[in-house]
């Protein structure tokens, strides 16, 4: 009878032990709702064109994202409740090479082999709708930027991304507006220069239908593939249909040949709006001044700009000094749009304290601030529209180069610095 008790009281001894050691051995109890994190950081992949024919628009990466999260992680990251600790923000870029293909296989292996919580999405519809796609199908919260609306919604309907950026019809109401201007009218010939590729499918069918409304006498010869090397019969449908202003959207590449061969051929417009093809001053500055001066384009974003970082509170003029100081090259637009997706980033996590991603994809839903890039809120199409202006390229004090300058603006808050003018 004695060894059995004495069996039972020593179970008891270890049940009792057990217990406590379950209760950690400095007689805290753990919280039973805190899990535990697979790693100790937020990671937010970014797909970006930083090679290929629009590696221009991937320029500035990472510096404006970085510069973005600097704040927040040097405060020791954001709350997250679920694991009740800061956690910091680490960030994965990857190559698209300017390719769509490209870039749905490297945001697929961003959420499936890295494991990313956020994906921001940005730089032209060769990139933000085949990150987007993905974002769709796999459930990821995305905020997607820098692509017209358009032609983001073509890929639609989302429940996973949220876009801001503006619309083509925005794009054509700047340019018609300065196209009146500067006097021209009805009955003004205007050559569209459209690529078979999503931008040129989507601006198409808007400028086509916006031209014959306001009057203008339109000359189209049709779709061109990306990457096109002799542009003599376009130029030569330009100049026998008297074409004075040629608009469109094209990669830099495309329209550097463009332009070279028309100069070659005799064909000078009096004004040329176009998207995409020369908004930074590396791709303005690599046609030679005696192309690019005159040339006009829409402007996102600029160091006129009077938007404010909602992290440090410094302006476009101020970062893109930073940038300038630091990386000894000019400004370009996406850095605004970098810098912006990070800024949405940041206040959707703090707000949602969570890194469960429908509650991170209602936060997006629910956004409501000012960026460096101007408002943000999205509607029911998961859309926020951003501001747009006029820019025109400008020779310098030296003559050596071309500079941007803002000659029309829809929006009293941004100012106008330059006269537009013809060449």
């Amino acid at each position: 009878m004695r060894s059995r008790k004495l069996i039972v009281l020593g179970l008891v001894f270890v049940m009792v032990a057990a217990m406590f050691a379950g209760c950690g051995g400095n007689g805290e109890t753990e919280d039973p709702g805190t899990a535990t994190p697979e790693r100790d950081y937020i990671l937010i992949g970014i797909p970006n064109p930083s090679t290929g024919p629009i590696a221009s628009f991937g320029e500035g990466t990472p510096w404006a994202e970085e510069l973005a999260i600097k704040t927040i992680n040097e405060a020791g990251g954001i709350y997250i409740e679920e694991y009740d600790m800061k956690m910091p923000i680490q960030l994965k870029f990857v190559d698209t090479e300017s390719d769509p293909t490209k870039a749905s296989e490297v945001t697929q292996k961003l959420i499936v082999d890295d494991k990313v919580d956020m994906l921001i999405s940005r730089h032209t519809p060769d990139t933000a709708l085949p990150v987007s796609a993905m974002a769709e199908r796999y459930g990821v919260p995305t905020v997607s930027l820098e692509c017209p609306i358009d032609a983001w919604l073509s890929g639609g309907p989302y429940e996973w991304a949220f876009h801001s950026f503006w619309s083509i019809d925005t794009v054509y109401t700047t340019f018609s507006q300065t196209w009146k201007d500067l006097g021209f009218g009805e009955g003004t010939k205007v050559g569209i220069l459209m690529p078979n590729d999503p931008d040129g499918l989507a601006w198409l069918p808007i400028f086509q239908e916006r031209l014959a409304a306001d009057g203008f006498v339109v000359s189209d010869p049709g779709r061109y593939p990306n990457m096109n090397s002799d542009w003599t019969a376009i130029i030569n449908q330009f100049k026998a249909d008297g074409v004075e202003i040629v608009t469109g959207v094209n990669i830099p590449p495309d329209f550097a040949n463009f332009a070279i061969q028309s100069k070659q051929l005799g064909f000078e417009p009096k004004f040329t709006s176009m998207g995409k093809a020369y908004l930074f001053s590396s791709d303005a500055n690599a046609l030679g001044v005696d192309i690019a001066e005159g040339l006009s384009a829409e402007v996102w974003w600029s160091p006129f700009h009077p938007y404010k970082s909602s992290l440090t509170g410094q302006t476009p003029a101020e970062i893109l000094e930073l940038y300038t100081a630091e990386s000894g090259r000019t400004w370009t637009a996406p850095i605004g749009y970098k810098y912006a997706g990070l800024e949405i980033a940041i206040d959707v996590l703090t707000r949602a304290a969570s890194l469960d991603p429908e509650k991170i994809r209602d936060a997006i839903a629910a956004t409501d601030m000012t960026t460096v890039v101007g408002p943000i809120k999205y509607n029911d199409q998961h859309i926020s529209e951003t501001p747009l202006v006029m820019g025109q390229w400008f020779l310098n004090d030296a003559g050596d180069m071309v500079e941007l300058k803002i000659i029309n603006s829809l929006y009293p808050e941004i100012p106008v610095n330059g006269e537009a003018f013809l060449k």
